[in-house]
C-alpha cells in the first residue's frame, strides 16, 4: 500500500471592498481578471504568470522555515467536456534543523545536515476550472506524501500573488462534504459510530460543583452494515433530523471509517468545516513504488467530476 492521499479545495477570487448595495463582486474565472496593475484573460492565464513567477528561484519562507518553488514554468491547459485543467509540479521542503542522516540498511550516518540544508519533495497539483460561462469557483486538488502536503504553503503564496499584481482577495474553501461522506460510505469501511451528549447529574451535589459530564455511546461490530450507513446519509439530507439511538437523543454524532486504508473520525456537527483527504489508489503507481504521472492525472479528473457534478460552482 502506497503513502499517497489527495487534499481537495475550491477556489474563488473577489474584489476586497464590496460595491453597491454593499455586495461583494465575485470573480469570473472564465473571463477577463481585472485588478488594479494587470489584467488577465481568464483564471488560467493567471496562474500561469503565477508559475513563471515562483519557477524562477525557491522562495524561503524563514517564519516556516519551508522553501518553495514551481517547477512547471510553462503549463499545458487541457479540457474535457465540463471542465478545463492543468497539471503542475512543486517542490518544497523543510530547513533549519541540524540532523544526521543515516543509511537504514547499514546503520552508518551518512552526513549531517546543516540548518541551512532543505530536504525538498516533488509534489504534483491539479487545477479545474468549469466550462460554464459563469463559473466563480474552481477546483484544486494537491497530492500529499505521507505526513507531508503543500496546500497551505501553495495556497498562501497564491494568495499573495493575486493581492500583489491584482489587489483582489483569494479565498480557499471546501466542497461539497457530502460527497465525500458518501464515498466514505460507499467503500464499506464503515468501523463505528459515536453518539455523544451532555450528560447532567441527577445529584445537587454534582451540580454544584462540576454539574455535567460528556456521555459517549459507541457502536461496532455493526450486523447491518446497510442500515447504518443510511442512517448516517440521513443526518446529510435532512431525513433523520434528531441524533437518537434507543429513544435517547444526542447532541452530536461522529463516526469512524476507513478508505484506502487510512481512518477518518467525521463530526457530523461540524460537517461544512470537514478537510478533504482522500487515499490514493495503488494503481497510480508502478511496481517499483514510483508514481505514474498519466494514471495519477487521470484519478485527479475522475475525483474533479465527481466533486463538480454536486458542486455549486457559479455562486459563493
Amino acid at each position: 500500500m502506497n503513502n499517497l492521499s489527495l487534499t481537495a479545495c475550491s477556489i474563488w477570487i473577489r474584489e476586497k471592498n464590496p460595491g453597491k448595495n454593499n455586495t461583494v463582486n465575485i470573480v469570473n474565472l472564465n473571463k477577463k481578471i481585472k485588478g488594479e496593475k494587470k489584467e488577465y484573460d481568464d483564471f488560467f492565464e493567471l496562474l500561469k504568470d503565477f508559475c513563471q513567477k515562483y519557477s524562477r528561484k525557491f522562495v524561503l519562507n524563514d517564519s516556516e522555515q519551508k522553501m518553495f518553488k514551481v517547477e512547471t514554468e510553462n503549463i499545458n491547459i487541457e479540457e474535457n467536456e465540463k471542465f478545463r485543467y492543468t497539471y503542475i509540479d512543486i517542490n518544497s521542503g523543510g530547513y533549519g534543523i541540524e540532523a544526521n542522516i543515516v543509511n537504514t540498511k547499514t546503520n552508518k550516518i551518512l552526513y549531517t545536515r546543516k540548518k541551512e540544508h532543505a530536504e525538498t519533495i516533488h509534489f504534483r497539483v491539479f487545477f479545474a476550472v468549469p466550462k460554464d460561462d459563469d463559473t466563480c469557483k474552481g477546483i484544486i486538488i494537491f497530492q500529499n506524501i505521507g505526513q507531508y502536503g503543500i496546500k497551505t504553503i501553495t495556497t498562501d503564496y497564491f494568495k499573495k500573488f493575486i493581492n500583489e499584481e491584482l489587489n483582489l482577495y483569494t479565498t480557499t474553501g471546501n466542497i461539497c462534504p457530502q460527497v465525500f461522506v458518501k464515498k466514505l460510505l460507499d467503500n464499506d469501511g464503515l468501523m463505528k459510530i459515536i453518539y455523544t451528549r451532555n450528560n447532567v447529574s441527577n445529584d445537587k451535589a454534582d451540580t454544584e460543583t462540576m454539574g455535567y459530564g460528556k456521555e459517549e455511546r459507541i457502536i461496532a461490530g455493526f450486523s447491518n452494515v446497510k442500515k447504518w450507513r443510511e442512517m448516517i446519509s440521513g443526518y446529510f439530507n435532512g431525513t433523520n433530523r434528531v441524533y437518537e439511538f434507543e429513544d435517547i437523543d444526542y447532541s452530536g454524532v461522529k463516526f469512524v471509517t476507513s478508505i484506502y486504508g487510512r481512518t477518518r473520525t467525521i463530526n457530523i456537527n461540524n460537517i461544512n468545516n470537514l478537510s478533504i483527504i482522500e487515499g490514493i489508489p495503488d494503481e497510480v503507481t508502478n511496481s517499483f513504488g514510483d508514481i505514474d504521472d498519466q494514471k495519477l492525472k487521470e484519478h485527479f479528473i475522475k475525483v474533479t467530476k465527481e466533486y463538480l457534478e454536486h458542486m455549486v460552482y457559479n455562486k459563493i
